[in-house]
């Protein structure tokens, strides 16, 4: 069967269905498809190392919700989707009118609609029991109230053999299995977090029972009057918008257009990712109220490519360490940090100030390529910023401006406001100068990483039309100043988005989404005399998206999606791709819900790939690019037999029509299909 054939299937298949439309139930709207919602923005080639990190983040931050009847100005702006003005609108209306007694009461606050209540209920509640004063640190029950302990442990692999297992380590293979393992143990209370992290990858060696790859602990206390966070161990930084000091991962430009320029500094975290590269090691401290106090020091091993015995290039963030030479360089550079961040609440929101020392014990080398011409050199690296968050009237005004050790200048500023009761703009502007080395730093922009060499201007609209549609779009324009990775000379471009939202009929939500970008980019030509030479031209990449939801009761729910996409790479002609799939929950019981897929996508290469984020284990990011022809499923099985008793179980397969080697390098498959598996339990008290 053709792959259009199985599309028209696909959605005949569901027109009578839609036809019988019922009612679902409010209530059974539960946090893992707010989740979904938000993590579909990832789908994109915005993807980086820390998505798994923000993908925790959200599900923790989902089972700890935030107290709206309780929580300061700062922690409420923690709360994706509440900025500064809706804030100090909660605040007000608990202070002035009354305390919430139910969620929904939110509604009544003004500035949060049916949009921005959808959008942050997952992460809030009106609290709970008892409340115990911080003058009681002798109580046991103030330590333990709220308390919750869980422990997981995590089996994955492919389930067909790649090249690097098939070679021995001495000619370059891997040097250990193909089972990739985690586990976690984790105590958390109101004030109280402490944890252990364990993983190794697939490919690393496995030597004893506690002798993983990557192993990561804490112990921290939080919430405790003054001392808002005390970490021994592992922790993340994140201040401001990015431009010094941010770990964690975040969401780029997508569907949330009005709040993606816009970031609330989380400060000190307690860290347990297996992510193996993004934190620090040491201790870090916040302590203070309006007039609040940071300061953290940190000294770990990262591990780098060696140039000569004292010279390495900077620290790769993979994380692998499979082969012979891997495991040789791991752990070969050491790197200490010093630091702090001041912030002062004032009337109209905050002010801050961040600053850090970072040192290696061995020189650290840039690339001789052009694009690596302005990057960071030498032992020691240091960055200073400061940032802001105002309430104006009807705008909320953001920004940070930062100065890096070698005279390079970062900054970024922007405008979040109400134009009437439905619409809301926001409008950012950012310049990072190509001299610009904030090593550190994650700030918003065209690409994920460090922000440097970029300068852009940003504009987002949502407007909502009466209860049932949303409206929105952006627009970023960018340029940059010097040669990027791939290119020799400055280059510029812009992207764009629109989307339209529509609840058809209770249980029924659809939307259409259109997505381009066109930038710069080089290409190799041959002149008459058959010698190479690199040209500027153009590549474009467009998207057409529909996307259809239905809940046939409370217990089943279907989705299905169409997306074309159209890619021309500069000195290239266009070619496309198509992504159909077919998606089904069944909710069996409170305690068994089964997730299935079935997609498939026909692209004319990878430059026309098409992506799809996929439910998985817990705290596991699955989204991946698909390319040339195929089909993919997966069925993922939730169960929870017992209350402090949960397993989850994953099995997916990618087959390909018009290959028969998958992959490349170590990870080469021999054959036309590849499959995984992924079993995961937690016990949780």
């Amino acid at each position: 069967m053709r792959i259009r054939d199985v599309g028209i299937s696909v959605f005949v298949l569901l027109l009578p269905v839609i036809a019988g439309a019922q009612q679902r139930d409010s209530t059974r709207s539960e946090v893992r498809e707010d989740l979904e919602q938000a993590l579909e923005d990832f789908d994109s080639d915005n993807l980086d190392m820390n998505s798994e990190q923000l993908v925790q983040l959200l599900q923790d931050m989902s089972a700890r919700p935030v107290n709206v009847n309780q929580a300061d100005l700062h922690m409420l702006m923690q709360v994706p989707g509440i900025n500064l003005k809706t804030a100090r609108a909660i605040i007000r209306y608990r202070r002035d009118v009354k305390p919430f007694e139910a969620l929904q009461e939110l509604t009544k606050v003004t500035g949060i609609g049916r949009v921005t209540y959808e959008k942050i209920h997952p992460y809030v509640t009106i609290g709970r029991g008892l409340e115990l004063s911080s003058r009681l640190f002798t109580d046991r029950r103030y330590w333990t109230n709220g308390s919750r302990f869980q422990a997981f442990t995590r089996y994955q692999r492919d389930l067909q053999e790649s090249r690097g297992y098939r070679e021995s380590p001495e000619e370059g293979g891997y040097l250990g299995g193909p089972a990739k393992y985690y586990q976690r143990m984790d105590y958390q209370s109101d004030h109280l977090s402490a944890n252990l992290t364990q993983e190794k990858d697939a490919g690393e060696m496995l030597p004893g029972p506690m002798q993983f790859d990557h192993q990561s602990w804490h112990l921290a206390l939080e919430n405790n009057g003054r001392l808002q966070t005390l970490v021994a161990g592992d922790y993340s930084l994140s201040f401001g918008q990015g431009l010094v000091l941010w770990n964690g991962g975040v969401f780029g430009k997508g569907s949330n257009v009005t709040g993606a320029p816009n970031r609330s500094g989380r400060g000190i975290k307690p860290y347990t990712s297996a992510q193996e590269t993004n934190y620090y090691r040491g201790a870090a401290v916040t302590y203070g109220g309006r007039f609040q106090l940071t300061g953290f020091y940190s000294s770990r091993r990262r591990t780098a490519s060696e140039i000569s015995v004292d010279t390495v290039r900077f620290p790769t963030e993979s994380g692998y360490h499979r082969t012979m030479r891997q495991q040789a360089r791991r752990g070969n550079l050491r790197q200490c940090l010093y630091g702090g961040h001041i912030r002062v609440e004032l009337p109209v929101g905050f002010i801050g100030a961040t600053g850090y020392q970072t040192t290696f014990d061995r020189y650290v080398a840039a690339s001789d390529q052009d694009y690596a011409r302005y990057d960071f050199e030498g032992i020691s690296a240091s960055t200073i910023g400061m940032d802001y968050s105002l309430l104006l009237g009807p705008a909320v005004a953001f920004g940070e401006a930062a100065r890096s050790k070698n005279g390079g200048w970062g900054v970024l500023g922007g405008v979040e406001s109400s134009i009437g009761p439905d619409t809301e703009v926001a409008l950012a502007y950012r310049n990072y100068q190509k001299e610009f080395q904030s090593i550190l730093g994650d700030g918003f922009g065209e690409g994920s990483g460090t922000p440097k060499n970029e300068e852009g201007i940003y504009l987002g609209l949502q407007h909502t039309h009466g209860d049932n549609i949303i409206l929105t779009a952006y627009m970023d324009q960018f340029r940059f100043p010097s040669a990027r990775f791939g290119t020799h000379q400055p280059t510029r471009g812009y992207d764009w988005l629109g989307k339209a939202e529509m609840e058809i009929m209770p249980g029924v939500d659809a939307y259409l989404q259109v997505r381009g970008e066109t930038k710069e980019d080089e290409y190799e030509v041959t002149d008459e005399l058959g010698r190479f030479r690199r040209e500027l031209g153009t590549s474009r990449r467009s998207s057409i998206r529909g996307h259809i939801e239905y809940w046939v009761n409370d217990d089943v729910r279907l989705r299905s999606r169409a997306e074309w996409v159209r890619s021309r790479e500069a000195g290239e002609t266009a070619e496309t791709g198509l992504l159909l799939y077919q998606d089904l929950r069944l909710v069996l019981g409170e305690k068994l819900t089964l997730d299935t897929r079935i997609t498939v996508f026909d692209t004319g290469s990878y430059a026309s790939r098409v992506y799809q984020f996929e439910n998985d284990l817990l705290y596991v990011f699955a989204s991946q690019p698909l390319f040339d022809r195929g089909q993919r499923m997966y069925l993922l099985v939730n169960y929870e037999p017992f209350s402090f008793l949960e397993i989850w179980a994953k099995v997916g397969l990618t087959k390909y029509e018009d290959r028969q080697v998958i992959g490349s390098g170590l990870n080469e498959i021999q054959g036309d299909t590849r499959s995984e598996v992924g079993v995961q339990a937690r016990i949780k008290f």
